[in-house]
């Protein structure tokens, strides 16, 4: 071979750089690190790293969890409940509503200005409900929204059908008897069922809304736990490592865990204890006296229209009679009771008022029906409609206005349990979110001075 030759053979080499030429393979960094984490220094942070991962991930499931609760409270207060109770004074203002217009119809000619202004308010008190429950309604409750809308259409027509009906009836025009009754039909089998199917789905999702959240956040408290656990573990293999008695950063660290899952629990069992008590206290008895109102309203309003339409009281008396027995069971079950969610509701005497205007009802009712039996229907009408002392229309508005007072401190209980676990629950996701930081920085803090002594 040549010079020449031997030159370019040089030249042709590749040279690697002297970087490359030493890095190791990947067979030998793997084993460079298992060597390492076998280390002392090793061990003390691989150990630091999981607890670091476990305390972040707890805290923030941890706050995660305090907020969605915070929220669906929020929820409950802001929107649902509200919706339940506008669609609970929906349905009464429409059963009033009926009532009215049949009762100013047997009056015959021009009604009086009392009942045609409480016709009037009736109306104007259900359209402000409906208004109220679609304002309060979320946008993805489409159903809900357009069975509001179907109500609202029907109203319209149910009132025309009465305003044609009351002129039929001031000229003499025995054809407004089948106009009305048309519009108390319409009332009672299609707006009345939508209106009380709302109110339904609404106490509904009271209910479970409450029931839901009665529990605590038991899985919180078992990752807290294991946090803490990790943590005095920690420090007691490195007292077993480095000899030293005592580890300012993890105590810290611990300690601040420690305060985040007594504030945890603290929060969520305040917010357990307010939910179940809202629950038996306010949203189960609102629900019950509620649908116990609906069935007094049906009952006025069959009542009336059985006047209207001169209907043997006989074949209405064993559904009529149902139904109070019904009511009676609803209303006694809160009488009797000793408990103090039961004895607040009849406090004040509402649901000792309710049941002994219940009885003065019945005993009018009956009064009528045998006047009505006797060929007396104007003394049927009177005792029927009247609203004097003794008489059917003064015992229900009695009845009815035990049963509003009964729900509204059934109503009030609901909010204010709830609300009076708001000021410990509210501050749980924050502080924890606060008290995790925190302890990740004594963490490291704490395990960062040992691993630099092997350094």
């Amino acid at each position: 071979m040549t010079a020449v030759d031997t030159a370019d053979t040089a030249q042709a080499a590749p040279v690697l750089p002297t970087s490359l030429s030493q890095r190791p393979g990947l067979r030998a960094r793997l084993g460079r690190f298992f060597k390492g984490t076998s280390s002392t220094p090793g061990k003390m942070t691989a150990f630091t790293l999981v607890i670091l991962l476990i305390t972040l991930v707890t805290g923030l499931y941890t706050a995660q969890t305090a907020s969605d609760r915070k929220t669906q409270r929020d929820l409950l207060l802001a929107e649902i409940e509200p919706v339940a109770n506008a669609s609970q004074t929906l349905y009464s203002s429409l059963s009033i509503a009926d009532s009215a217009a049949n009762t100013a119809f047997l009056t015959g000619g021009v009604e009086s200005t009392e009942l045609r202004d409480r016709y009037n308010e009736a109306i104007g008190t259900s359209a402000a409900a409906i208004i109220a429950a679609t304002q309060s309604l979320e946008t993805s409750e489409s159903g809900q929204s357009q069975m509001l809308a179907e109500i609202n259409s029907k109203l319209t027509t149910y009132t025309g059908l009465v305003e044609t009906a009351r002129t039929n009836n001031r000229v003499g025009n025995p054809v407004g008897t089948a106009y009305l009754a048309e519009a108390s039909a319409m009332m009672q089998d299609d707006i009345l069922p939508s209106a009380a199917d709302l109110f339904d789905d609404q106490s509904s999702s009271v209910q479970e809304f409450s029931g839901e959240w009665s529990s605590p956040p038991w899985l919180s408290f078992i990752w807290l736990s294991i946090a803490i656990a990790m943590l005095v573990l920690l420090q007691f293999w490195l007292r077993r490592a480095t000899g030293r008695q005592f580890n300012i950063g993890l105590a810290a660290a611990t300690i601040l865990v420690v305060i985040a899952l007594g504030w945890t629990m603290l929060g969520g069992l305040v917010m357990a204890t307010g939910n179940s008590r809202g629950l038996s206290e306010g949203a189960a008895p609102m629900s019950e006296l509620t649908r116990a109102r609906i069935w007094v309203q049906q009952a006025r309003a069959t009542e009336t229209l059985d006047i209207v339409r001169r209907t043997d009281p006989e074949s209405a008396s064993d559904e009529r009679t149902r139904k109070m027995e019904e009511i009676r069971r609803t209303l006694s079950a809160y009488l009797e009771s000793g408990s103090n969610a039961d004895a607040g509701l009849d406090a004040d005497g509402a649901i000792t008022d309710a049941v002994n205007s219940l009885d003065d009802w019945q005993a009018t009712q009956r009064r009528a029906d045998s006047l009505y039996q006797q060929g007396d229907y104007q003394g049927a009408i009177a005792a029927s409609t009247g609203r004097e002392e003794g008489e059917s229309g003064a015992a229900f508005d009695e009845l009815d206005s035990a049963l509003v007072e009964a729900i509204e401190k059934a109503r009030d209980r609901l909010r204010t349990v709830i609300d009076e676990a708001r000021a410990t629950s509210d501050t749980t996701p924050d502080a924890v979110r606060t008290l995790t930081f925190l302890a990740l920085l004594a963490c490291v803090a704490g395990i960062a001075p040992r691993i630099r002594e092997y350094l």
